[in-house]
């Protein structure tokens, strides 16, 4: 046998397995019905997913299903969604609050004022699942809900006001009660927390998170997406942050920057510090093997600024096979705009 994976499910086939009494082909026909709840047939779709979340016997598919409704933008499933909320199982009624934060619109009273009772449950889990939703359906209380989060006993619910508030904030018209709250969260136990603060701040301009991003980049203040360690590395070149070049360097050139997937945002932000070995580094991938390489090395010459790349990379237009057009065409007009 040669395990190939099952083919994709007609909706009648999905709709009679969503019955089965194996629950690992109900958990298999359940991402069929999401695909033909995007495609067609939506309502009949939609009662079988609802009819899993609500009477499954498996709660790892009651959360699935839950999931499955988002995913399917079932806005007609908020009645089941909410009745969710009293399943035993905490795992189900975490995802649907998820499902519910994400099918709900913006200004949506009734439903924040339902989902606002999670605000204050006594699991974690629930209460940063209800944090994430009301902060959208109710930006008005924005400011109050991140305000209240940054007091929360769950290192988690804590980091996530700060992500909130730095997707919401981006400017320096940041509510002034919280931006100090975010100073005072720079000593927080947890590093995560400091870690996202500091990303605030530094998009803020404020220099009190300095030395943290500094530490995002040399490891000692650990973050928990890659993602939160690429915009530290662009954030202290952005602020000039001289220091924490010894971090970006063995980010970049150091036994592990072969396998270290933030190794190209290492060197793009050194070359924006004026690092010599870093310019020339990046130089020298327009002449890689690769074109996957080459690519990499276009779009971290671009991002750098590398003015002396613009006559190298223009070799490259109308030549696909040697790098991707896009990121061709993005870095000659990021380099060419000054």
């Amino acid at each position: 046998m040669l395990g190939l994976p099952p083919l994709p499910r007609n909706i009648a086939a999905a709709l009679r397995d969503a019955e089965h009494a194996d629950a690992r082909v109900r958990q298999s026909a359940l991402g069929d019905l999401v695909r033909h709840a995007r495609a067609s047939e939506r309502e009949s779709v939609t009662i079988a997913i609802i009819a899993l979340l609500r009477s499954d016997p498996n709660p790892e598919l009651r959360a699935e299903a839950a999931l499955a409704l988002a995913d399917a933008a079932a806005a007609g499933a908020r009645t089941a969604l909410l009745a969710a909320l009293e399943d035993p199982v905490l795992g189900v009624r975490q995802m649907a609050l998820l499902a519910l934060g994400e099918l709900g619109e913006p200004g949506d009273v009734e439903l924040t004022e339902r989902l606002r009772g999670a605000l204050v449950a006594p699991e974690p889990a629930l209460r940063f699942q209800a944090l994430i939703a009301c902060e959208r359906l109710a930006p008005e209380r924005a400011e109050a809900l991140v305000a209240r989060a940054l007091c929360d006993d769950d290192e988690e619910v804590r980091a996530m006001a700060l992500r909130l508030a730095r997707k919401r904030w981006p400017q320096a018209d940041a509510p002034r009660a919280l931006v100090e709250l975010s100073m005072k969260a720079l000593g927080d136990p947890a590093s995560n927390v400091r870690a996202q603060a500091a990303l605030w701040l530094g998009i803020l301009g404020e220099e009190r998170g300095d030395d943290a991003l500094v530490g995002i980049v040399d490891g000692s203040v650990p973050v928990g997406l890659p993602a939160d360690l690429e915009e530290a590395m662009e954030l202290v070149a952005a602020r000039r942050l001289a220091r924490a070049s010894m971090g970006l360097e063995r980010r970049a050139f150091g036994f592990f920057a072969r396998v270290d997937n933030g190794r190209w945002h290492a060197l793009v932000a050194l070359a924006r510090l004026g690092h010599a070995r870093a310019r020339r580094t990046i130089l020298r991938g327009l002449g890689a093997w690769t074109r996957d390489a080459r690519t990499l090395a276009v779009v971290a010459a671009g991002r750098a600024g590398l003015s002396e790349a613009t006559a190298r990379i223009s070799l490259f237009r109308g030549r696909p096979g040697r790098a991707e057009p896009e990121a061709v065409e993005e870095a000659l007009r990021v380099l060419r705009s000054g």
